[in-house]
Order: structure tokens, then sequence, then C-alpha cells
């Protein structure tokens, strides 16, 4: 069975596109411990997300979950306002494509935010870090979390810029 921060470790790899990877520096650069790595692509493996051998994502696979379960396995609900970093339709690319007041902003909770917003909990606690460092890692994740907690229209676009970025 998944859990959260597979999706993450899933995307990080796909944003590397570059096998020589090791679980050591994967885990360190998303802010989790080796073993949870390790775990964490064994499940995707299983799940037939991802292929160990080929040390590769199974790009059409990890789409159509994203697309059609991600919202059901692991839901988003906006919660309480706090300071973070932008997500979902109030981060960069849906940013620029709507037109979105920004009392209704969406943040992952992080006291070094610049942002407030309501929270989104992320899919796991060290995504805002990682997102930090990686803006290719930290578009995935918005446009996922546009799926999570979107309406239909935010959901279309994040689909539509997700199929862009992973399948190309």
């Amino acid at each position: 069975m998944l859990k959260p921060q597979d999706i993450v470790v899933l995307l990080k790899v796909h944003s590397w596109q570059d096998r020589d990877w090791t679980y050591s520096t994967l885990a360190s650069s998303l802010g989790m411990s080796a073993s949870e790595v390790h775990a964490a692509l064994k499940r995707c493996e299983v799940s037939r997300l991802y292929d160990g051998d080929q040390r590769q994502v199974l790009k059409h696979a990890l789409l159509e979950f994203l697309i059609h379960g991600l919202k059901y396995v692991f839901p988003g609900q906006p919660g309480s306002l706090s300071r973070g970093l932008p997500t979902a339709h109030s981060a960069e690319p849906l940013k620029s494509l709507l037109v979105v007041n920004p009392t209704d902003a969406y943040v992952w909770p992080d006291p070094t935010g610049e942002v407030r917003g309501q929270a989104i909990e992320p899919l796991y606690r060290s995504v805002p870090i990682a997102a930090k460092n990686d803006p290719q890692l930290y578009v995935l994740l918005s446009l996922i979390d546009a799926i999570r907690v979107g309406r239909v229209r935010e959901q279309r676009l994040a689909i539509r810029e997700l199929e862009q970025k992973i399948a190309a």
C-alpha cells in the first residue's frame, strides 16, 4: 500500500532524470532517511509506478494515478490560516493562468514562508524544504495539490500541465 511520501520520492526521481543518484543523495534532498526512500521505491515498484531494474518512473502509470486516484487516496482539505509556501493555484504555473483573489491562497505551513493562506497538509512533512531546494519538484508538487484540493477548472489546468511535464 502506497504512502503519501512515495509520491514525493517518485516526483523527485522524475525531476532528476539522472539514474546516478543513490538512496542517500535522494534522501538528503528530500529530508528523509535512506531507508524511507528505499521503502518508498519498493512500494512504488509493487504498485507498478516505478521500475527498479531500470531505475525509472513509469510515467504513464504515474500520470494515470495522479490524475485519477491521488485525490481519493491522499485527499487534501484546506485548513486554518497559516504562513507558508504557496501551493496549488497559488503557485506557478497555475498562478499565472488563473485570476484568483490573494485572500484565497493555499500554502504549505512553513514558519519562514512569506504568504498567508489556508493551510494544506503536504504529502510529507519535509515537502516545503524539498520544494524550496528544487524548483522543478516544487512545480510538480504544487500541481498535484491543485488536483487534491482545487475546483474543476484548477484541476483541469493542473492535469494539462502535469501531462506536459511528466509525459514529455
